[in-house]
């Protein structure tokens, strides 16, 4: 039970990736990417989702499955045109798949009555032909390999006609179906370019309790007659041939013998492996063969005509495929198998967990080594150097196998888009950008959230009503922009739409209506956009299924804020706004500048640093009371005085004796962190001050520095927006700053 239950955990993993891969194929089609490579990957996918299910006798899974490749088969077979019509229903019911598969891992209950509307709709894409998809083809539980019995005349097969003769001998590699290839479609292709005999060796196969759901036990032998070149033969393997054990042979006619002997010998032996009475071969004794051998593909119908014979028995197997030991083919598999593994991520957060310790205890070894006077150039000075870039590359490697491309993420976001654009009434387009950019695992399962509310928020509010945007001048079709990349060490994601923008005299209104600023306030167009992150914000008039309750935009804050982040926006009137992330590649390690900040040590992390310096007394001006100014080449740039700012001192920092750290937020304002003095710069490791004691305005996390001491990791721009606010705002909105 076990072992069905480890079977069925890794199916359900799989369906993951195929229903990945079947939303992908389908937007690749509705954009134009009609190929038969897609059109295939498409298909390939509900139909291995259909067999693994059969097998586990999910039924329900099953039948809506096999209507879906139904309709798919026609698709891929073009007899029906991909038109947006199409396009839209086969995305809806990609949608109920994804449920159906969710349900069935979960024990859930699915949406019949949709399901079942989905089903006629997909029926009345091909009219009549669809009564076809009214019982799966399968009932037994077993997946159908869809293998398609070609009648042959073998009399004629082998009575030459000017058409070429091929053995091929194909035993797939594990690799081959991990890679989403399908011998079984490979066979169809071969079938396409003439007439083939098809015979599956399963001596190989092992008793299920044996089996290995990602091993390869089948091989086939297929004779091949057709009119095409050794090269087009060759051309069907190309994208699985460092997959498999292939070998293709030419096979050349012989007259035939004055007695016939050699042509019924042949023959004779021919029609033994074909059907499945050849005894196995000496290099096959040792397989396990605990089944008998399958019956095959394609049978011939009129075994009593007799053709020339062949320069090599046909019951033989190439030279090639034998030569190979079963040593070297455990091996081969081995390596192929290799390239990816499961691991449990609980003990990649342990390995991570480990070498965080690693690298405090290193830092401490290294202080404490010149703590007691060793010189630099000493051995143990050359060797602790050395270890400390050791260390450096383990981390850096350990923390790339939790690198994950945010792909994972932004593959949800279709469904998403066409649910909110169907309850909102609009019609959108979603593009993507950066799939490919990577980001630590932990920071992408908690992107999932923010992004919601934003994609929902940018339909909802964002985008015009079709008819509003007709009127504006603008296409009907509103379009909502996602798009990841790498700046400055940490990973940006931009979510941006082409609608009316923020409507700043309506925020203002609300917020003052609420209470949240006062009325008599002097605010700029930034600090207006960002009302709307404050809790209870809303502009929505009427509570619906998107909006109204007053839940969201600050949600997204917060969620970023945890992560270390910031978001800030972009909005113009009329021409749509966009929404900024900026977080942290990793939630691990950062690298930082470690300050004196009164009589405690803070980090300041590296990628908010632009530069250093140490004001001179006519570069500092004082504004406002307290504020202070400072002078860096012709800009004036407010001052902040950190020790204050944390409560650390009453006093005010001097100037002229501490160091201004020039900083940089992601809205590309910069502003001048004061501290009393620098001690150095180095890699930290991040310790979550906000899981092991609470959050705390203005600090992002915590670290232990190599003398066993605690830090503070600052929160640069939550400081600086702390130090802006300005009188006119109430303490809720001081509170949504921090």
């Amino acid at each position: 039970m076990d072992a069905m239950a480890e079977i069925r955990q890794t199916f359900f993993e799989e369906c993951a990736e195929q229903l990945a891969e079947l939303e992908a194929g389908l937007l690749a089609i509705e954009n134009g990417v009609a190929d038969s490579d897609t059109v295939n990957a498409v298909f390939r996918a509900v139909h291995s989702i259909k067999g693994g299910a059969g097998a586990f006798s999910l039924d329900e899974l099953v039948r809506f499955a096999h209507v879906f490749e139904t309709i798919l088969d026609e698709l891929r077979s073009d007899r029906l045109e991909p038109s947006d019509q199409v396009i839209k229903v086969m995305l809806r019911a990609a949608d109920a798949l994804a449920d159906l598969v969710t349900a069935a891992r979960d024990d859930g209950i699915c949406d019949a009555e949709r399901n079942a509307t989905l089903v006629l709709e997909l029926k009345a894409l091909v009219g009549a032909k669809a009564s076809e998809a009214e019982a799966p083809a399968q009932d037994d539980g077993i997946p159908d390999f869809d293998f398609i019995p070609v009648a042959v005349d073998l009399g004629e097969m082998l009575g030459g006609g000017g058409e070429s003769r091929y053995r091929i001998v194909f035993r797939p590699h594990a690799a081959l179906y991990a890679n989403a290839n399908d011998a079984v479609r490979i066979l169809r292709d071969l079938a396409e370019l003439g007439e083939t005999v098809v015979t599956c060796d399963t001596s190989e196969l092992p008793g299920l309790e044996e089996l290995d759901p990602e091993g390869a036990y089948l091989s086939f032998t297929i004779d091949l007659q057709t009119e095409q070149s050794e090269d087009k033969v060759r051309e069907v393997f190309d994208f699985v041939e460092g997959n498999c054990d292939l070998s293709i042979e030419a096979l050349v006619e012989e007259p035939e013998e004055e007695d016939g002997s050699a042509v019924d010998s042949d023959l004779a032996d021919l029609l033994a492996r074909i059907r499945g009475d050849v005894t196995p071969e000496p290099a096959k004794q040792n397989a396990p063969a605990a089944e008998p051998a399958a019956e095959p593909v394609a049978e011939p119908t009129e075994a009593a005509d007799a053709g020339p014979s062949l320069t090599r028995a046909a019951a033989s197997v190439a030279p090639a495929a034998k030569a190979e030991s079963a040593d070297q083919k455990t091996q081969g598999a081995a390596a192929a198998a290799g390239q990816t593994i499961r691991v449990d991520l609980e003990r990649v957060d342990r390995l991570i967990d480990l070498v965080g310790e690693l690298v405090i205890h290193q830092v401490m070894l290294s202080q404490r080594a010149f703590q007691a006077g060793l010189a630099r150039a000493s051995d143990v000075a050359v060797a602790l150097e050395e270890l400390e870039q050791l260390t450096r590359e383990i981390q850096d490697s350990v923390m790339a196998i939790r690198a994950q491309p945010v792909k994972s993420v932004f593959q949800r976001l279709p469904r998403l888009v066409r649910e909110v654009a169907d309850i909102a009434g609009k019609s959108v387009r979603l593009v993507t950008e950066g799939e490919a950019t990577e980001v630590d695992k932990t920071v992408i399962e908690r992107l999932s959230d923010p992004l919601t509310h934003m994609i929902r928020n940018a339909i909802d509010h964002g985008l015009e009503k079709p008819e509003v945007r007709r009127e504006a001048g603008k296409a009907e079709e509103g379009t909502v922009r996602v798009a990841a990349m790498h700046r400055s060490g940490r990973i940006v994601i931009e979510i941006s739409d082409d609608g009316a923008g923020i409507n700043r005299k309506k925020v203002r209104e609300i917020a003052i209506e609420k209470g949240l600023v006062s009325a008599d306030a002097s605010l700029s167009d930034e600090e207006i956009d960002n009302l709307i992150f404050m809790p209870g914000f809303s502009t929505a008039t009427e509570i619906s299924e998107l909006s109204g309750r007053g839940v969201g935009m600050d949600v997204v804050k917060r969620s970023i804020q945890a992560l270390g982040g910031r978001v800030s926006i972009n909005s113009k009137p009329g021409r749509g706004s966009t929404f900024t992330m900026s977080l942290p590649l990793t939630l691990a390690v950062l690298d930082g500048m470690i300050v004196s900040v009164g009589d405690q040590t803070a980090v300041v992390p590296l990628t908010a640093i632009v530069e250093t310096l140490q004001p001179k007394p006519e570069e500092v001006k004082s504004f406002g009371g307290d504020a202070r100014l400072i002078k860096v080449r012709d800009t004036f740039l407010p001052l902040v005085d950190v020790a204050r700012e944390l409560a650390y001192s009453n006093d005010t920092t001097s100037a002229t004796t501490g160091v201004a750290i020039l900083v940089e937020a992601e809205n590309g304002t910069r502003s001048a962190l004061l501290v009393d003095a620098i001690q150095g710069q180095r890699q930290v490791v991040i310790k979550s001050l906000e899981a092991n004691y609470g959050r705390v305005p203005g600090i992002a996390a915590a670290t232990i520095l190599g003398d066993g001491r605690v830090a503070l990791i600052l929160d640069v721009d939550a400081i600086v927006a702390t130090s802006r606010i300005d009188g006119a705002f109430n303490p809720g909105l001081q509170h949504a700053a921090e």
